[in-house]
């Protein structure tokens, strides 16, 4: 009799887990449904996202004086928030058990990472929330000004300070996220969850650069004084270490987001020659004949700020000015901000200059300025050969000032942006949090940090003529990774010049011809340095026509050495090295930074890890596996960074 009540409560309870564990899953289920029906509206709330924030700093722009877009942005921030809000609701009862949840075989790696990617997430919407609402008034203003940047600058600063309280906000949300997104484990996500953040990935950049720049946007544009900043000109045909030689200087000074003083002059006419100067780089004595440091040649090193506050230091000393900033641009910039903007028309040409024939007028002025009518003297030719190339940069800071419109806007920081990722438009102020902020970009052109091997190369036309668009160069960068983590890099540049005629005799010296296309045509002195990481153990160069100099410079290991190139000759330089890192967790990152003023130089990175090894998830794009290695190739148009991971 006591057996048979212990069966019957026995099936009674068995019964009622039963019961219980239905009516789990069936509140699960309907809870997941739920949920499924949020993400799929979140998924569709994102691609909404992703289209409107898809043009960059132009889209910025063309959003920041759009009312109407402003709101479509903040109705599907909304809906994403809301949908994002339902499902952390609905998966309360699990959220704190999903860290525990990894175990689990095929969902694991989700459910541990979950509750971190909602997180994430419901920062990330709260931080485009506060900046539609912070940009909601000044979008109103802006679409209603007109006048080029007489007009809309002060409108734009203004708006901008007043919604400073959302763009902080916005900031701190942001980080929040990325502490977040910091905790997930990508190489546990499922393959479908894996694709949505990487579509995630891909937004987050962009919005955490908005706040950056319009926090940083009303101090630059003078909303606490007038900024004066100091314009470098550089002809990136002669190249230098940080894009060109300074062949022109401009003053510029900046009130309340309105151009004021504009003032452009021969970068040979700032010295000031009775006051002293510092001594030059030895390169510069050794290979030009250098006796001081003069401005036109204060760019010598390849970290920007560092030549920027060198520039700045000698302005001051021969003009007594002091600058807030310096900014400079090549040739390559000018093209992009004539394709923004449309041709433009210089007082006193009468042929518009576009982006077509800007090179060409360029070309033609300089060698017969347009002050060659009544009373021309060959005589004036050097103090007019610039007059051209500073009288369109006028023109062009004159159009924007006046006359462009917010469409022309919208194209002009597209241009920018692509000046900036490139290194044709460097930028550098003195104000530390300014500074910071564009140091956080990549803007200041400063040498940048990698966690592994690190690569800048760097040509200094040193020959006293313009060059460098008939000289090719290509870079091949190939390491081999040891058993025990050591790696050993073969660097090979290859460099040949495009002129095939017979030249004569190479002379050294600083000498005009009678036609531009002379300094052109002229043989190539380079003077090369090689920047690696601390610590980096050089073994060998090959190639040069000097032993290597071997010294440190703003953290870097250099090798440096000069070379000769003849027209039609072609040379390779070869460096083998080891770098300062070894290689952790079967992971190889090289950071190959850009020189300012160059092109899209062709590259090729090869990566062979241990004997064994084979490729897992985390490599860079388009990087490929063959015969056992890594193996990268493209251009260097812009900063690359190439992983190889394997197990």
């Amino acid at each position: 009799m006591k057996t048979q009540r212990t069966g019957n409560r026995a099936r009674a309870l068995g019964l009622l887990v039963l019961l219980l564990l239905l009516g789990v899953i069936l509140l699960a289920t309907t809870r997941l449904q739920q949920a499924r029906q949020h993400l799929t509206s979140a998924q569709m709330a994102l691609g909404r996202l992703e289209a409107g924030l898809s043009g960059g700093q132009a889209g910025l722009i063309q959003l920041v004086r759009d009312p109407e877009q402003v709101e479509e942005l903040r109705n599907n921030l909304a809906t994403l928030d809301a949908d994002l809000a339902a499902v952390e609701k609905l998966a309360w009862p699990i959220l704190p058990l999903c860290p525990h949840l990894g175990w689990l075989p095929g969902v694991g790696g989700d459910l541990q990472a979950a509750p971190h990617l909602l997180t994430m997430a419901r920062h990330t919407t709260g931080a485009g929330l506060a900046l539609a609402d912070g940009l909601a008034p000044l979008a109103g203003r802006l679409g209603q000004a007109e006048g080029g940047l007489g007009r809309l600058g002060p409108e734009l600063v203004q708006g901008l300070v007043a919604a400073r309280p959302q763009i902080e906000a916005a900031q701190a949300a942001l980080a929040r996220a990325a502490t977040s997104r910091a905790a997930v484990d990508d190489g546990r996500l499922s393959p479908r969850l894996g694709a949505l953040i990487g579509r995630f990935d891909r937004v987050l950049p962009l919005l955490e650069e908005a706040p950056a720049i319009l926090a940083a946007l009303p101090g630059l544009l003078g909303a606490d004084g007038p900024r004066t900043y100091l314009l470098l000109a550089q002809n990136n045909q002669e190249l230098r270490a940080t894009g060109g030689f300074i062949s022109g200087v401009g003053l510029v000074q900046i009130a309340d987001g309105q151009i004021g003083e504009l003032h452009f002059q021969d970068s040979y006419a700032v010295d000031d020659l009775t006051r002293p100067h510092p001594p030059p780089p030895d390169p510069l004595r050794r290979q030009m004949g250098a006796g001081m440091l003069l401005l036109r040649d204060a760019n010598w090193w390849p970290d920007f700020p560092t030549s920027a506050q060198r520039i700045a230091d000698l302005y001051r000393q021969d003009q007594d000015r002091v600058v807030d900033g310096v900014v400079a641009v090549d040739l390559t910039t000018l093209r992009l901000l004539l394709q923004a903007i449309g041709p433009v028309q210089v007082p006193g040409y009468d042929q518009p200059v576009d982006s077509d024939n800007m090179q060409t007028m360029l070309i033609s002025y300089w060698e017969a300025p347009r002050v060659g009518a009544p009373g021309w003297e060959r005589s004036d030719w050097w103090q007019h050969r610039k007059d051209f190339a500073t009288d369109l940069l006028a023109a062009i800071l004159s159009r924007l000032s006046s006359q462009a419109g917010p469409q022309e806007l919208a194209a002009l920081a597209q241009a920018a942006g692509t000046a900036l990722r490139q290194r044709h438009l460097l930028l550098y102020v003195t104000d530390p949090q300014g500074q910071a902020f564009l140091r956080q970009l990549g803007w200041d052109g400063a040498l940048r940090d990698s966690p592994g091997d690190y690569l800048l190369v760097v040509d200094s036309n040193v020959g006293f003529n313009k060059v460098n668009p008939n000289i090719e160069q290509t870079i091949d960068y190939q390491a081999v990774v040891d058993p025990d983590g050591a790696a050993t890099v073969q660097l090979t540049l290859t460099y040949r010049h495009r002129v095939q005629q017979p030249m004569p005799a190479c002379v050294h010296e600083s000498r005009y011809g009678d036609r531009y296309a002379d300094l052109l045509e002229r043989c190539y002195w380079d003077w090369l340095r090689i920047y690696l990481p601390p610590g980096s153990q050089p073994v060998r160069l090959s190639g040069a026509d000097e032993p290597a100099e071997v010294y440190q410079e703003s953290g870097r290991t250099v090798v440096a050495t000069s070379f000769l190139l003849e027209s039609g000759q072609a040379r390779q330089i070869q460096l083998l090295y080891r770098p300062g890192l070894p290689v952790q967790s079967n992971r190889y990152v090289v950071f190959i930074q850009k020189q300012a003023g160059t092109g899209a130089l062709p590259l090729r990175v090869s990566i062979t890890p241990p004997a064994g090894a084979q490729p897992a998830a985390g490599s860079s794009p388009g990087l490929v596996w063959v015969d056992g290695r890594g193996v990268w190739q493209g251009d260097l148009a812009q900063d690359r960074e190439i992983v190889l991971t394997w197990k």
